[in-house]
């Protein structure tokens, strides 16, 4: 680049970062984070967002409705390229990522507009129109960053397209080279679908032009098209895979409403059709407004470009004078193949964006996508998606006809011209369309970013909850989804996704969720709401003083409210008094601006039962989650034993008599009970008598796996895990020496003296003598190995900026007090990557060992005695409590395994009492797919960065001419 075109570029890019600080200078002027009305937030906090990077190499979000199984990480890329600027806080990152990437998204479009043959000026003009685009804007008002960062990226896929078919048809060096570029640019803009599948479109109409109009070398066109695609794949296969394999297989989609609205089986297309047709109808736009790109705002739309007062009709004018400039193309004498298929592309994009309101389109989406892709139908069923397909295109189109005009004659005029149509049509952006005031008077939705300071003890919350080193949930209050955010001063509402615990009651998705909810706005509410969160894990619930409180749901349709808020009612005063009744919620003393409530009731995540018992509907309405029904008023009872693991029995005759086992021979009690929401008859019978439960160890390993050791096992018992019930997660026994099952003859004694008590933890730490108790009796089998287990965590100051940083060491890890039968120890062995791969397993010896799964003679055992887990048979593995695992553990089929010795490793030891002592792997089984995908897609990502980077050289070398 010469030292003009560099200056040139220069100022163009100067004058560019200028008009994003005029568009951002509301954002930036103001204190506080950016929030959205839509789907995304950003984290306060950077320990947030290094947990959202690592979270997202996991299939289970065990941040989310208690645990889901969700492998559609479309967004790891996107959190680890966020988390090195995440030590300036929350708030600088929030006000700063979209105007960077609004910033690049102009600069992106700068050399495919100059590689058009237009002047600066007039790529200057194209790149301010595509930067401050109606699809810029309403990406950021509703919070999809990263599919502004696909935008951003979109003219850089398609400016690699065309060098890549220019250099085939010319036979130069580097198609290899610019197939592996355009393929990578294509790859990292699946950071959303949405603008993935743009991308691909663009792609798909500029290489069908090039072929089927005339260009040479077409096969060579066709194996370079292929062989992008194939890089672009590749580089995803860690969520395509899985995704391809559930779809096909079961009709199963990890992405979509479904997730969001249903607690109850998988998300199928099936159950997701119906949502997005209604949706599909509702934002299919007039094929008018799609030229115009003037939309129906609105959240349904996902669309917002606010003309400023004044200016309705000098905008509506240059709309339509850009439309013009645009669809004059077709009557250009002098075509190019480029210029022709951007054409073709903007005609398309406008026919889709118009839904099924024209018949191209109604061909498109009914015939095309519903009858024969309907996953895509679902995807893409909001029409705007495809805005980048218009967007794009115009801003290529316009200034190059203008630039046309100018060379026909009177150059200044057009010139002048032009950029008056230009900035009036991105007026809307420029003009303060980011901040808008919002006015519930004469808006119907609030499309416009608010601004919430983080408030004075957020980080003092914050770290509260992070410094407890004890597992367990929280739930923020009112539910998260419930109250509109930012009408507080407080952050909670945006940050509650990123806490420093997993939480709970997300979105009301959880089945335990229903009660609860009623709970806390009924008239007349059950006051042991404490022990139905216990079932999920969940220690401590966080209210915030907010100024007020509202449902989607009318709990109470005769209820009065002091206030409406945004149309609905303030719910406020009924919360309040009804979180005062609570019993087992204790307020604790700690914050003047925030209340900390302690679930006294709390259950660890994972405990052994003491009985089982059995929940089914005999009349009236018939509750969608009967045992959920049941738990409701159960709860409530004196007599309730959190120990009893409360299963639905159902009509199977098999799970009957394999219910009946377990239950025991010896007397039952049966309780009939009429729900308080429903008129629902419901029977529970459970045992008088409790099993004698063994104590249990565990530690949480991350969101796919839990570390656990069973003593003293005397009977069949049911082990309890409070994480959302999945088949996949799977119960393995891992090979251990006696001595490492027990605890003797491994020296933990002596660590004893160096055992400290975190003071973070208080009185949930088992004190010095306590734990020499644990020790003694076999409950707890190591304190580790004694080497220094460090600890590093950030201070937080204004916005969430890190100004400081603190390390703590300690020689023995946490270990908490026995809480329902368990012991949390953190000095349990640590994460092996592939420990959970290919377990052995039991198998059954012919068909009828799974209509009697309690017998051991049923099951034969391969793969044992190779330092192999075992996995429990699936035919033991229940839903408990209407939504946990549960396993039934069996000491006569653990018994068919090798037992352990001192030397060699077994799966249990025995101890001299005769209980039996084993390890257990709680493993989510998909996460070993899944791993494999992303080693697929590292190894794609290395060879395309190698590519890149020793691609230029290749080339240079090759086209040097020859002596």
């Amino acid at each position: 680049m010469t030292g003009r075109k560099t200056a040139v570029w220069l100022g163009a890019m100067a004058a560019l970062a200028a008009l994003v600080l005029v568009a951002f200078a509301g954002v930036l002027s103001r204190p506080g984070m950016v929030g959205h009305t839509w789907d995304w937030g950003v984290p306060a906090f950077a320990e947030q967002f290094r947990d959202m990077a690592w979270r997202h190499l996991s299939t289970w979000d065990d941040y989310f409705e208690t645990g889901r199984y969700h492998y559609f990480k479309l967004e790891l890329l996107y959190w680890w390229a966020l988390w090195p600027f995440s030590a300036a806080g929350g708030e600088a990152v929030s006000k700063w990522l979209p105007l960077t990437l609004t910033f690049l998204s102009g600069a992106a479009l700068w050399p495919l507009a100059r590689r058009q043959g237009l002047s600066p000026l007039y790529a200057g003009l194209a790149s301010v129109f595509y930067a401050f685009s109606p699809y810029a804007l309403s990406r950021i008002v509703a919070g999809h960053m990263p599919m502004l960062a696909g935008y951003a990226l979109l003219p850089l896929v398609v400016l690699s397209a065309k060098v890549l078919m220019a250099r085939l048809e010319a036979s130069r060096p580097g198609a290899f080279y610019f197939t592996v570029l355009t393929g990578f640019l294509l790859g990292l803009t699946s950071l959303h679908p949405g603008v993935g599948m743009s991308a691909a479109a663009m792609l798909t109409i500029a290489f069908a032009w090039r072929v089927c109009c005339g260009g040479r070398r077409r096969l060579a066109l066709c194996a370079a098209f292929v062989g992008l695609g194939l890089v672009a794949v590749a580089m995803n296969i860690h969520f395509m895979a899985p995704f391809v394999g559930d779809y096909f297989g079961k009709g199963a989609i990890r992405h979509g409403w479904g997730l969001s609205v249903s607690a109850e089986g998988d998300v199928t297309v099936d159950t997701e059709l119906p949502r997005r047709e209604a949706y599909h109808e509702s934002t299919s736009q007039p094929v008018d407004a799609a030229a115009l790109l003037r939309l129906r705002p609105g959240m349904d739309t996902e669309y917002v470009y606010p003309i400023p007062d004044g200016l309705g009709l000098p905008w509506h004018v240059a709309a339509v004078a850009v439309a013009l400039c645009v669809f004059a193309y077709a009557f250009r004498s002098r075509k190019n193949p480029e210029l022709t298929a951007l054409f073709v592309t903007a005609v398309v994009g406008v026919l889709l964006v118009s839904g099924s309101r024209t018949l191209p389109g109604m061909a498109f989406y009914q015939l095309g996508l519903k009858k024969t892709l309907p996953i895509l139908f679902a995807a893409f069923s909001n029409t705007t998606r495809w805005l980048p397909l218009v967007v794009l295109p115009y801003a290529i189109l316009f200034a190059r006809a203008a630039a046309d005009l100018a060379a026909a004659g009177r150059p200044r005029l057009v010139g002048w011209a032009s950029l008056a149509v230009t900035l009036l049509f991105v007026s809307p952006f420029l003009a303060g369309g980011l901040t808008r005031p919002f006015d519930p008077d004469r808006d119907i939705q609030p499309l416009t970013l608010k601004q919430t300071p983080i408030g004075p003890e957020d980080a003092s919350v914050y770290a509260f909850l992070r410094d407890r080193p004890d597992a367990f949930r929280v739930a923020y209050l009112p539910p998260i989804g419930i109250t509109w955010p930012g009408e507080t001063q407080f952050t909670f509402e945006w940050t509650s996704a990123y806490s420093p615990k997993p939480f709970f009651l997300a979105f009301k998705t959880h089945p335990l969720a229903e009660p609860v909810f009623n709970g806390l706005y009924a008239e007349h509410p059950t006051t042991t709401l404490a022990r139905l969160a216990a079932l999920g894990s969940c220690r401590f619930l966080v209210y915030p003083h907010y100024a007020h409180a509202y449902t989607y749901d009318d709990f109470q349709p005769a209820y009065v409210p002091p206030d409406t808020v945004d149309g609905y009612k303030d719910y406020k005063p009924v919360f309040d008094a009804n979180l005062a009744m609570q019993r087992e919620l204790r307020r604790l003393p700690l914050f003047s601006t925030v209340d900390v409530y302690e679930n006294e009731a709390f259950l660890p995540l994972v405990r052994p039962g003491d009985r089982v018992a059995a929940v089914e509907p005999v009349g009236g309405a018939g509750p969608a989650n009967p045992v959920v029904a049941a738990l409701a008023e159960e709860t409530a009872l004196p007599d309730y034993d959190p120990g009893t693991v409360y299963l639905r029995a159902g009509r199977d005759p098999v799970f009957l008599e394999f219910l009946a086992s377990v239950m025991g021979d010896g007397p039952k009690k049966s309780r009939l009970l009429v729900g308080r929401a429903a008129d629902a008859k419901l029977l529970v019978e459970r045992p008088r008598e409790a099993i004698p439960a063994p104590s249990l160890e565990f530690r949480r390993l991350g969101p796919t796996s839990v570390r656990l050791r069973v003593h003293g096992v005397t009977a069949a018992f049911p082990l309890v895990f409070q994480e959302t019930f999945h088949a996949g997660w799977k119960a393995l026994l891992v090979p251990r020496r006696a001595g490492e099952l027990t605890g003797e003859g491994n020296g933990a004694a002596r660590l004893l003296p160096r055992y400290v008590p975190s003071p973070a933890a208080g009185p949930d730490a088992a004190t010095a003598g306590e734990l020499a108790g644990y020790l003694a009796r076999g409950e707890v089998s190591t304190l580790g190995d004694g080497d220094p287990k460090t600890r590093r965590v950030f201070a937080y100051g204004p916005g969430g900026a890190v100004v400081g940083e603190t390390e703590t060491a300690a020689a023995v890890g946490f270990v908490s007090r026995r809480v329902a039968g368990s012991v949390q120890n953190d000095n349990l062995p640590g994460p092996r990557l592939t420990e959970g791969f290919f377990p052995a397993a039991f198998a059954p010896r012919d068909p009828s060992t799974l209509t009697r799964p309690l017998d051991p003679a049923g099951w034969a055992v391969a793969g044992a005695g190779q330092g192999r887990p075992v996995a429990w048979p699936d035919a033991l593995h229940l839903e408990a409590y209407g939504f946990a695992n549960a396993w039934w553990l069996d000491p006569a089929i653990l018994r068919l395994l090798p037992e352990a010795g001192a030397d060699a490793p077994g799966y249990f030891a025995r101890r001299p009492d005769g209980g039996l002592d084993f390890e257990v792997l709680l493993s989510f089984a998909p996460q070993t797919s899944y791993l494999m995908g992303l080693a697929g897609s590292a190894a794609a990502y290395a060879a395309c960065l190698a590519v890149l980077v020793v691609g230029p050289f290749a080339i240079k070398r090759r086209e040097k001419p020859h002596a």
